[in-house]
């Protein structure tokens, strides 16, 4: 059940939200004039903020200084949201430091808020500078299996992918080439055309592989060169996804003649010209074709053609894809809306669920660097671990193959389960190994918060934490992070922690005390409250430590709720729409393989707009993004 009630608060953050709030206030404030920021604001923060956040002295990593250079302010929008934050709490300046006067500070907090809360993202339109990239381990081995038709684990000695800022490991600018990567690229090579053209075809299978390849051969009338030729005209624009260009072909050919006088015969010189093709950064790295000056232009069929597809697939353009960028249809509206629905009902759109949202939502870890001693939890198998990473992808991916409204991913009214992730969440009736669609009647477990992925990755070793969970939600939920803590939060008092006597949201309690802790803790603690029946690895427990846990909530607007259910209807009936908008930032990021910028955000409201006039639904969503101006456009270098 939610209600509202007269929020309670105290100290000059009370007097700051007054004066912005306050209608009558607000009237007033509009007839006054605006002080120029300029000859009159920035001198404040010189004055007060300077000593300590200059590029000099950068005291808790701050530079307010270098800050005020990057204009506009929001460009800069953590850092500004921070400053904000602390000024309104009244914890900056510090209390031992000069203080600005009320007018000033009040004008000075006004003055932030429009520009950075109230910016007016019409006035900026960029398609951003999208780099040239290497392929993703995961790009890497789905291609060259839908390349040459082949399943097989190929890039399972390559190093790890690392993830940027977007939170996605196909941003451009995590994906470094390595010597080590380099040398694991060649005998990856070597491994898929032994997989995929052996020496001699003994299956069925591997016979249709190499007809796909050796399109031509030489015989009556057809020359090596004539058959190699065709071979490579056929295999070179799917290998490396683009129009070939002018001496691509002499060039392979030229290979081909070199290995034929070597003396390998036609399919063995063919093989090694592969070879080289599958080591090639034209093959290695995902690149589009570039015009010339510095403004925005539409990307050509072929380019959106990968874009497609690693988007929703997370691999090269299927044959379909290939045929429509030749004929030069597939930028037609209708052709690419169809096009989208024909992808996202394919089998390869799983990728969504289990590279997509595994990232997104963070349980990509579990089983890796969250895992718990077999010794000390023998329930806690690598089986339990993988069925619980699979309860989410396949739920994830459910929602887009059925078009379910986003609000499903906190309140859908089914999961998937086998035996064992079902017996770990105390539900029955369900038998056997296999994950298969389970329907909720009136569970906690419907939806993201009630699943054991999430609740594992959202908690530490033997122990949940509200702080953790709360700002999850905030963050990679809603969009809505929390500042960061000011740089005397410190962790929780030894005293508070060891004592027993008190339970979780009392130690909360006394260590959120301070104003500036408050404003932070009252967004996060009561979120992460409500999920407080779910222990650490996401069992339900009604009790800890024999006492009845309290899983009410009670948030900064007087909402409150009551448990995992009770926060499910809050985000769901008042917090869809940043919901909404957190989902498209998170597809946007991760089409584009880059992270967003600030002027990002305009489209992310446009696309919000124009979804909201229906339901809500995923493949709307998906499909806009598709649509949107920085999937279609780009600049050849970046001028911000």
């Amino acid at each position: 059940m939610i209600e509202t009630r007269t929020v309670r608060l105290t100290g000059l953050a009370v007097l700051v939200l007054f004066f912005i709030q306050a209608p009558g206030l607000r009237a007033q404030e509009k007839r006054e004039p605006r002080l120029d920021f300029a000859v009159e604001l920035a001198p404040l923060l010189k004055k007060f903020c300077f000593s300590c956040h200059s590029a000099k002295r950068k005291k808790g990593d701050i530079d307010i200084e270098s800050a005020l250079g990057s204009q506009p302010l929001v460009s800069r929008k953590d850092l500004w949201i921070n400053v904000l934050a602390r000024v309104r709490d009244g914890d900056m300046p510090p209390e031992d430091e000069d203080q600005p006067s009320f007018s000033q500070r009040r004008e000075l907090i006004r003055w932030l808020d429009d520009s950075i809360n109230k910016f007016d993202y019409s006035k900026v339109r960029d398609p951003g500078y999208e780099r040239a990239r290497r392929l993703t381990n995961r790009e890497y081995n789905n291609t060259v299996e839908d390349l040459f038709g082949i399943k097989g684990s190929f890039s399972g000695g390559f190093p790890e992918d690392l993830s940027g800022r977007s939170g996605f490991d196909n941003s451009a600018n995590t994906l470094f080439t390595t010597t080590l990567l380099l040398e694991r690229y060649i005998g990856a090579a070597d491994l898929v055309l032994r997989t995929a053209l052996p020496g001699q075809a003994r299956s069925e299978a591997e016979k249709k592989r190499r007809e796909a390849v050796f399109v031509s051969r030489p015989g009556a009338g057809v020359s090596q060169e004539k058959a190699a030729r065709k071979v490579f005209e056929s295999f070179l624009p799917r290998a490396y996804r683009r129009v070939l260009a002018p001496g691509e072909i002499e060039e392979a050919l030229t290979r081909f003649r070199r290995f034929r006088s070597g003396g390998r015969d036609f399919e063995a010189a063919i093989r090694e010209v592969i070879r080289v093709v599958l080591i090639s950064p034209k093959f290695l790295m995902k690149t589009e074709k570039k015009r010339t000056g510095d403004k925005e232009y539409q990307v050509d069929h072929w380019a959106l053609a990968s874009r497609l597809s690693y988007f929703l697939w997370a691999s090269m353009p299927d044959a379909e894809l290939f045929t429509l960028a030749r004929q030069g249809k597939l930028s037609d509206p209708a052709t690419l809306d169809g096009q989208v629905a024909r992808m996202l009902a394919d089998p390869r759109a799983a990728t969504l669920g289990y590279i997509f949202a595994a990232q997104w939502l963070g349980y990509e870890i579990l089983g890796t660097r969250i895992r718990l001693d077999p010794i000390d939890n023998p329930w806690c198998t690598d089986t339990l671990m993988a069925s619980m990473k699979k309860e989410t992808s396949m739920f994830f991916n459910e929602l887009i193959r059925e078009n379910r409204p986003v609000t499903e991913l906190i309140d859908a009214d089914f999961t998937y389960l086998n035996e064992e992730l079902a017996r770990h969440y105390g539900i029955r009736g369900v038998k056997g190994r296999r994950m298969r669609r389970v329907e909720l009647d009136n569970s906690v477990r419907g939806g993201i918060l009630g699943q054991g992925s999430i609740l594992a990755c959202t908690s530490f070793p033997g122990r949940t934490s509200p702080v953790v969970r709360g700002n999850w939600i905030l963050s990679e939920i809603l969009g809505t992070p929390p500042p960061p803590p000011p740089p005397d939060a410190g962790e929780l008092d030894e005293k508070i922690s060891e004592n027993r006597r008190l339970d979780a949201r009392q130690k909360l309690e006394l260590h959120s005390r301070k104003a500036s802790c408050r404003a932070c803790h009252s967004l996060m603690d009561p979120l992460g409250f409500g999920l407080e029946n779910f222990d650490w690895f996401g069992r339900w427990r009604e009790n800890n430590r024999g006492r009845k846990i309290d899983a009410r909530g009670s948030l900064p607007d007087g909402t409150r709720f009551d448990g995992v259910k009770g926060l499910k209807k809050v985000l769901v009936e008042r917090r869809r729409d940043e919901l909404a908008r957190q989902l498209i930032r998170k597809f946007l990021s991760y089409a584009l393989g880059r992270q967003l910028e600030y002027y990002d955000e305009g489209v992310v409201r446009e696309i919000a707009a124009k979804v909201a006039r229906g339901d809500l639904r995923f493949n709307s969503l998906i499909g806009e993004v598709v649509r949107s101006y920085p999937f279609q456009y780009k600049k050849n270098r970046s001028t911000r």
